[in-house]
């Protein structure tokens, strides 16, 4: 696969990603999010970095840096993920 191919189906994907993300996340509307969709929202957005990282910024080519930043994602995520479970016991 040339390297231009794969960048156009990885934005297809990054793309496809984000417009599924808008009926998930209620765009539209008010309403909290239940666990199951803020799961899918998370899972989701680190699927969409990781795409980033490995192909847009070339990091395959370098392991430490592609799974240090990888981690401090989705550790983001995961305080994200905490705080929005326990905003919604309050």
């Amino acid at each position: 696969m040339s390297p231009t191919l794969r960048l156009v189906l990885i934005w297809a994907a990054m793309a496809v990603l984000t417009l599924a993300a808008i009926p998930i996340g209620h765009a539209n509307d008010l309403r909290p999010l239940g666990v199951a969709l803020m799961a899918t929202l998370m899972v989701a957005t680190f699927v969409k970095a990781a795409l980033l990282l490995n192909d847009y910024l070339d990091l395959r080519r370098a392991p430490s840096w592609n799974n240090g930043l990888r981690a401090f994602i989705f550790l983001l995520l995961a305080i994200l993920g905490v705080l929005s479970f326990a905003a919604r016991l309050v």
